[in-house]
């Protein structure tokens, strides 16, 4: 253990780390207080303060006469955090079937893009592609939980416009022509949500979001999608754990 910082802080940081590599699964029973006292040579006290703020948090549970149980998820939100570690089809639709919600979408357009020196940049293409665009509000369970704003190499998906992807996934068309986004730089802010952004959630204006900005390359490192998304946080939750040093 660090000796700069206190005790039950730093434990605090090991249970968390040990429930996010799901070491200890949600509705797992935790070491008791004694066990976890002689293992990182700490007092009980210290123990008990830390398994205490983590109760407070939302980690744990205690219940009375059993022991210290990790709770159990929301199974109606999707984890941001997890995004990137899995492998596959990992757009938003497969995470939210997932978690047992039906899904889909409503195309709000799709069609070429020029002269965009911002997209070409953020698809690392030249000045003279173009580019493909596909913008939807999706739906899980028939309400709107995200828009999406996507962007493609018009040279790799030359026939997108052929397809309705109010039906059809956008991660399996993509799959078929051999360019599956499977490795992701992701960045999340929150912000409010502005007018247009809000009648298409069917939240008020000023609501805080989730806006997520991914580029997405394929198993050759070829980027082949550029996405920024306004999600409500009614579905999803990102968590993280900070270190110092």
């Amino acid at each position: 253990m660090d000796y700069r910082m206190p005790f039950y802080i730093q434990l605090q940081d090991i249970i968390i780390k040990k429930i996010e590599e799901k070491k200890y699964l949600p509705g797992e029973a935790i070491p008791s207080e004694r066990k976890m006292a002689e293992v990182y040579g700490v007092n009980r006290m210290t123990v008990k303060r830390a398994v205490s703020k983590l109760v407070e948090q939302g980690y744990l549970i205690r219940k009375p006469g059993s022991g210290t149980y990790v709770a159990q998820r929301d199974h109606k939100k999707i984890d941001l955090s997890y995004m990137n570690e899995a492998s596959g089809n990992t757009g938003v639709t497969a995470l939210l079937r997932q978690v047992g919600m039906e899904t889909s979408s409503k195309v709000l357009g799709i069609g070429e893009i020029t002269d965009s020196k911002y997209l070409n940049y953020k698809l690392a293409l030249g000045k003279e592609d173009k580019i493909c665009g596909l913008h939807r509000v999706r739906l899980a369970d028939g309400e709107p939980f995200a828009i999406e704003y996507t962007y493609m190499p018009q040279k790799d998906f030359e026939d997108i416009e052929k397809f309705d992807f109010s039906k059809v996934s956008l991660y399996d068309y993509m799959d078929t022509k051999g360019h599956m986004p499977i490795h992701f730089i992701q960045n999340l802010v929150i912000c409010q949500a502005n007018e247009k952004v809000a009648e298409l959630l069917g939240v008020e204006r000023g609501t805080a979001v989730y806006k997520i900005e991914y580029q997405g390359a394929d198993k050759d490192y070829h980027l082949v999608e550029y996405t920024k998304s306004y999600m409500n946080p009614a579905y999803a939750e990102f968590r993280f754990v900070a270190e110092a040093k």
